[in-house]
């Protein structure tokens, strides 16, 4: 992903463009790649008292919107260069696996939400091996899972909600990036994966 947007949306327009879930988000966005035939970006919407705040990490530049106040940049090569970052994720931790009651696990087709805060640690930790990065387990912070309903084609769907923060260190580079562009996790499309990067050193 090359480009990072910054985009803010006072209630009052969200409310009169019906965008007031995940997926709605998601289909507006859509607009501001009009040559694309498939998803090239990840999403983050954040709440705030006047309105909404998202972040957008897209593979090439949008076409900023009618609605909100669009601030984009491109990422400059050495964002990805720093050996320790802060990180937020917002997440929806799912599995694909089921215990039988004694200790086996038997692989299904059907993701299940995960939501007990050990399970949610080791969710996120294996998310990192497998991301070219390592946490500092004293600083990882995980919410309570929440629920973030959404509507598409006519029904109510919910995913399960978790904020991950904290600090992390780079142990693969090119793996790193490939998690950064690709993001982490299930249900891309209704603004979860982003790995949001503060550099440290």
């Amino acid at each position: 992903m090359k480009y990072l947007s910054r985009i803010v949306v006072d209630r009052s327009t969200a409310a009169k463009r019906h965008l007031m879930h995940s997926y709605a988000w998601h289909q507006a966005l859509w607009h501001a790649f009009p040559d694309a035939n498939e998803r090239i970006f990840l999403f983050r919407v954040e709440e705030k008292p006047s309105g909404f705040l998202l972040y957008l990490l897209s593979e090439t530049e949008p076409d900023a919107q009618a609605w909100g106040n669009w601030q984009t940049k491109k990422i400059s090569e050495a964002f990805l260069e720093s050996s320790v970052y802060r990180f937020q994720l917002c997440a929806n931790p799912t599995r694909r696996y089921v215990n039988d009651g004694n200790g086996n696990r038997f692989e299904k087709s059907k993701r299940f939400v995960v939501a007990d805060p050990e399970e949610l640690k080791s969710w996120m930790l294996k998310k990192a091996e497998q991301g070219g990065f390592s946490i500092d387990i004293a600083s990882l912070q995980i919410s309570p899972p929440l629920n973030q309903y959404f509507y598409k084609n006519g029904k109510r769907g919910n995913h399960k909600r978790v904020e991950f923060e904290g600090v992390l260190s780079v142990n693969d580079r090119e793996v790193f990036k490939q998690t950064f562009n690709r993001g982490i996790g299930s249900a891309k499309a209704f603004g979860f994966g982003l790995l949001v990067l503060q550099p440290i050193h």
